[in-house]
């Protein structure tokens, strides 16, 4: 039969692909060698499989952003995207390897269930870094921080990855088929009101709440053990709403959930939410909480019940962690965004992590 331009032993760029070392959600990972012998990854990307998606031209544009996003950023705990090559059969994004996996791998593999504290303190440096890179340099949100997206090289340092659902600072969180159909809601409103109007009367209208649903069944962390020890922490600001949403305004990608900001989970009304960098630090907050205990603060089978763990903000507090971890995971799953910590903030204490 014949070889796809895809397959093992083909050549792209230069560099001769090897076997597969991961899938994406519809890519997969190939490491490959250069002619002297270097190791890259190749994010492969056929153009058969976005056709197969639910909406092909909205899959397509969101490949093209974050190949757009991805070239452009350059920092030391940013995952380099070296080259992308677009051929009729596939997409071609050829990265840094990162033979150790991903910070969830990596607690799979050697967490008892945590991370030394050191050793969490030092990578959970390093991805503030990169994240504050991200929010000030960049000027963009990553949207999806969490375990599994953050990549270590051979030398051990952390790289942040997968820029598929990142979106600059200030921009409307709101996907083209949802501006549409609210902006054909909002015309049959006012349509509407001209009518009632008319005949003396009187309505109030606003958006209606966006269509998105939270992807069934998104699995918890197997390998999140949870523990009962420890007193519980509730933040101290109140939350304005409480109620659990039929339908959250945001989709989460498989094993988001768990790391998602509480304003993501209230359903937009009045007013379209804009991308915020205080979602980055919630999930950043989150994913420390994890690589201290080896389980994550808001955890439950049930999406509903999970959504309203997350919305009132209560966690244990892990025993023995030390003042500086405490402070930052109290000023990062903080549920107000005005008394969240910015990342600088993060930055400015994130050498007390894992010092006891």
């Amino acid at each position: 039969p014949t070889r796809t331009p895809d397959a093992e032993g083909e050549t792209v760029s230069g560099y001769k692909l090897g076997p597969i070392i991961a899938y994406g959600g519809f890519s997969t990972i190939r490491c490959a060698s250069s002619s002297t012998g270097g190791t890259v990854a190749v994010k492969i990307v056929r153009r058969s499989d976005i056709a197969q998606q639910q909406d092909p031209a909205l899959a397509r544009k969101r490949l093209d952003h974050e190949a757009s996003v991805w070239l452009s950023l350059s920092h030391e705990h940013i995952l380099p995207l070296f080259t992308a090559v677009h051929t009729s059969h596939a997409d071609f994004f050829v990265t840094l390897y990162c033979p150790a996996g991903s910070l969830f791998d990596i607690m799979k593999r050697d967490g008892r269930p945590a991370l030394p504290h050191d050793d969490a303190g030092m990578m959970f440096r390093q991805v503030v870094r990169g994240l504050r890179y991200l929010h000030e340099v960049a000027r963009l949100v990553h949207r999806d921080i969490k375990l599994e997206n953050i990549l270590v090289d051979e030398m051990g340092v952390c790289r942040i990855g997968d820029f598929g659902m990142s979106m600059n600072i200030g921009e409307l969180d709101v996907d083209d088929e949802d501006l549409l159909e609210m902006q054909m809601m909002q015309r049959q409103d006012e349509d509407e009101n001209r009518t009632q109007s008319q005949g003396g009367g009187e309505r109030r209208t606003t958006f209606a709440q966006a269509k998105r649903q939270t992807k069934p069944g998104l699995p918890v962390h197997l390998s999140m053990i949870r523990h009962h020890s420890g007193p519980r922490h509730r933040n101290s600001t109140p939350a304005n709403d409480t109620t659990a949403p039929a339908r959250p305004a945001q989709v989460f990608q498989t094993g988001s959930l768990p790391y998602a900001a509480p304003e993501l989970l209230m359903p937009h009304f009045s007013t379209l939410a804009r991308v915020d960098p205080a979602q980055d630090v919630w999930a950043l907050g989150v994913m420390l909480y994890a690589m201290l205990t080896g389980r994550l603060p808001f955890v439950d089978t049930f999406d509903p019940r999970l959504q309203m763990k997350i919305l009132h903000g209560v966690y244990k507090v892990p025993p023995g962690i030390g003042r500086g971890a405490e402070l930052v995971l109290q000023g990062c799953i903080e549920r107000s965004t005005s008394n969240r910590w910015t990342i600088a903030m993060v930055d400015a204490v994130a050498w007390g992590v894992g010092w006891g």
